[in-house]
């Protein structure tokens, strides 16, 4: 995944592959967004799938993640110049459909690549026929689920030891409820003396839109009802969870004025007891760890706060872009099939080491997924919890709602608004992006 900062510059994984290319070889261009360990692992899956067979070379570019990579798409749709396969998000699939960009997978097309729709789990399909229907898509996938990532919690039990906030497993405990979990923070800063939270907010909508999304769906709280915007939730629940994170921020329990890379520094640093990412991070402790450069850690599923444990969350999908102007031959198409084929089966494990929970139901069954560290300790608590992006194509990635969190929920964090404004404003603007 990458929601982390953009990856300003185009990365050929295979720099010279098509001058090799074997005579009769279908080449197959592929565009991804993902960086950090989560890149390495994707590069690694294309890697093999080149040197398992010789039909197919996939050449692959690594592009900006977010509003970049999805301008560029919808750009390439237009001019008839696509890659023949992409990744994609979840919460972008509204935007795709209005936007024409996406070409839908049948029913017999996917069962003929040997991966059917019941391969999947059953709450991402619906949620992508949920995307196509409230922007008038048919009743198609436009896009063959990947994973799933959501927000998880680092943490340094070094720390948490030195806080009593470990039980006799060496699991945090005292971090449920919101009381409980505020007190637990408090007890951090003043016995420990470091960072209770590394968190990103500076130049980071998108982290400050996880937590917020967090904490309203924990409270029963929700944007959107049958297709439909609802702003109901926000002056209630909506105004508590601003009202929480910036009660942490003021208090100094969270980390204030952070972007994304001294995030992750605070916390590998040792300089912060927990950090709430998401869980495409895990390759990074991992590999820290193996090199010993880091600390003895964990990593478990957000806490229950409220109600309930629904936790933020989203989808990578393999998607092939709406190119009408030069479509594909049937020769390629079957290409494309068998590479996503190769990354959903043969690469399923090696992707799940990014940190992700499986899509497919048989890598997310198997014993090899199942043993995976540190992902046994926080996928099975997870996966049950997990909240998606709203429906809606102004929501998600690349979407203008990361925006508008930046410029009302951020400034109600460092003070600069009060969390009436902040949410009067972030309400106006939902509204306005629903009536275009």
């Amino acid at each position: 995944m990458r929601y982390k900062v953009a990856i300003g510059t185009v990365i050929a994984a295979a720099t010279v592959a098509g001058v090799f290319a074997q005579s009769g070889q279908v080449k197959v261009v592929y565009w991804d967004f993902f960086g950090g360990g989560d890149g390495i692992r994707m590069k690694q899956i294309v890697a093999d799938f080149n040197k398992s067979q010789s039909d197919i070379q996939i050449e692959n570019s690594t592009l900006a993640w977010g509003e970049p990579f999805y301008t560029k798409i919808h750009t390439s749709v237009v001019a008839g110049e696509t890659p023949d396969v992409m990744t994609y998000h979840l919460s972008h699939m509204g935007a795709g459909i209005k936007g024409k960009d996406l070409r839908p997978f049948t029913n017999e097309e996917l069962a003929a690549a040997g991966i059917p729709v019941s391969k999947f789990l059953p709450s991402l399909v619906k949620a992508e026929l949920g995307y196509a229907k409230a922007e008038g898509g048919e009743n198609k996938l436009y896009g063959v689920p990947l994973d799933t990532h959501t927000l998880v919690m680092y943490y340094n039990k070094d720390i948490l030891k030195k806080a009593g906030l470990l039980d006799a497993n060496g699991k945090p405990s005292g971090f449920t409820g919101i009381d409980n979990f505020t007190a637990s923070l408090r007890t951090i800063k003043d016995k420990a003396g470091v960072q209770p939270i590394a968190t990103s907010s500076a130049n980071d909508p998108a982290s400050v839109w996880r937590l917020f999304y967090t904490l309203l769906n924990q409270q029963g709280g929700a944007l959107v009802r049958g297709n439909k915007l609802s702003t109901a939730d926000l002056a209630t629940r909506g105004k508590k969870a601003v009202d929480i994170m910036t009660a942490w921020t003021k208090d100094g329990l969270i980390s204030k004025n952070s972007d994304y890379p001294s995030m992750i520094g605070l916390f590998t640093a040792g300089r912060a007891a927990f950090m709430i990412n998401g869980n495409w991070e895990v390759p990074t402790m991992v590999d820290l760890k193996a090199k010993g450069k880091l600390f003895d850690y964990g990593v478990m599923a957000f806490p229950k706060l409220f109600d309930n444990q629904k936790t933020w969350a989203d989808s990578h999908m393999l998607a092939i872009p709406n190119n009408s102007k030069n479509p594909m031959s049937a020769e390629k198409f079957k290409a494309v099939m068998t590479f996503i084929n190769y990354i959903e089966t043969k690469g399923g494990v090696g992707w799940a080491g990014g940190g992700h929970i499986p899509a497919n139901q048989d890598t997310l069954k198997s014993a090899a997924y199942k043993n995976l560290q540190p992902n046994a300790d926080y996928s099975p608590l997870a996966s049950k919890n997990v909240v998606l992006e709203p429906t809606l194509s102004y929501f998600g990635v690349g979407g203008p709602v990361y925006d508008l969190v930046g410029n009302s929920i951020t400034p109600a964090l460092v003070g600069q608004v009060t969390t009436d404004q902040a949410i009067t404003k972030f309400q106006t603007e939902l509204i306005g992006f629903d009536k275009k």
